[in-house]
């Protein structure tokens, strides 16, 4: 008897202790607006268990994340004990920069990666997007003054001038990706041309995003949605609860005017293109809608195209589903400076990486496997 009472409360303590197992742990999901790092708006979603709530502060923490890359990729502001893109900038045609393990994977990648690309993506163009930079910025004040003044927006040409051609092409002597020396073992990046100019914004936000996606995963965060300007990283499943373990997530409208007196440019999204994305999933655009100015009916963004040195016109935007979003930011920019054609010639290099065209005729064209991720 006394055996067979053993037996049953060790199989009674194994089953309070499956089911203790068993009990799902609670969830909150909490929501952080970030308004001063990487030149936009990002938004970290994370669900948090009341012991991690308990144990730290994750906005404050999440922040320090943030800018800390903020400041690593910055190349127009210098930091006080940090060599960033800034210091290597400086330092062109004086000495190679000792620099991080980050940023130095970040610059190895781009290079890595031109020929696959065709060269329209180089992180070596800062001289001529300098240019264009300020041009725009010249541009906003002028127009934000106007409107102060006025009392509403200035649809007049600005006196601004636009770069000369012969100041443009001047400075694209100097974007030569030879001139761009890494040195794998003493890790240092050096700029050989004295007048060259790196630029990494066009990868740098998607880099950081599949960082900030390891550095929750590290801390223990099961499930977020990470989105720094529409650069979007989904770690776990959705744990809302209400039986969808997935997100969704739409195509931005690049004609969206909720002024216009057509119905098609008041839709903010495009269509009835609603994408699904799991666990590991990215999702990036590049657009003409972020970052431009618009003179005399045509817009100019700030992508330059590197075979006329001019804002590229090719494309309204570009989106790129993938698994890595530092690879999605930097083909998103790519196939934005060529033909459709082109880019599924791009893309097909790269295994498992989808992409949605929308065209200046407003024309829409899918890769062969983006409608895979597309709700049904």
């Amino acid at each position: 008897m006394k055996k067979y009472l053993s037996l049953l409360l060790a199989v009674l303590m194994l089953s309070a202790l499956l089911l203790g197992g068993c009990s799902s742990k609670t969830y909150t999901l909490r929501t952080y607006y970030y308004l001063d790092v990487l030149d936009t708006v990002s938004t970290i979603q994370v669900y948090l268990t009341p012991q991690q709530e308990k144990n730290k502060d994750y906005e404050t923490w999440i922040h320090e994340k943030l800018l800390s890359y903020h400041r690593l990729f910055d190349a127009y502001n210098r930091y006080e004990g940090l060599n960033n893109v800034c210091t290597i900038n400086e330092n062109a045609g004086v000495a190679p920069v000792s620099v991080d393990d980050e940023l130095f994977s970040l610059v190895k990648f781009c290079v890595d990666n031109m020929d696959e690309t065709k060269g329209v993506n180089n992180i070596a163009f800062g001289s001529v997007t300098q240019i264009w930079k300020d041009f725009m910025s010249a541009v906003q004040a002028e127009e934000a003054a106007a409107a102060a003044q006025n009392g509403e927006s200035n649809d007049s040409i600005p006196t601004t001038p636009f770069p000369s051609q012969e100041e443009i092409t001047e400075a694209a002597k100097h974007t030569d990706i030879n001139d761009l020396v890494l040195d794998e073992e003493a890790q240092t990046i050096y700029l050989a041309d004295p007048d060259m100019r790196m630029d990494v914004g066009a990868v740098a936000k998607g880099y950081i995003t599949e960082r900030l996606a390891d550095d929750l995963a590290e801390a223990g965060i099961e499930s977020a949605l990470i989105d720094l300007g529409g650069n979007i990283k989904i770690l776990g499943k959705r744990l809302a609860g209400d039986g969808r373990d997935y997100y969704t997530s739409a195509i931005r409208n690049p004609r969206y005017d909720p002024n216009s007196e057509d119905p098609e440019e008041r839709s903010q999204y495009l269509g009835d293109i609603v994408i699904h994305l799991n666990d590991q999933d990215t999702m990036v655009t590049s657009g003409n809608y972020e970052r431009y100015v618009d003179i005399g009916g045509v817009r100019y963004s700030h992508l330059i195209d590197p075979a006329t040195l001019w804002p590229s016109q090719h494309m309204r935007s570009v989106t790129i589903l993938a698994q890595d979003s530092g690879l999605a930011d930097y083909l998103s920019t790519a196939l934005f400076m060529v033909d459709v054609e082109t880019g599924e010639e791009i893309l097909s290099h790269y295994e498992g990486v989808e992409a949605c065209w929308v065209t200046p005729d407003n024309e829409v064209h899918m890769s062969s496997g983006f409608a895979d991720h597309l709700a049904q």
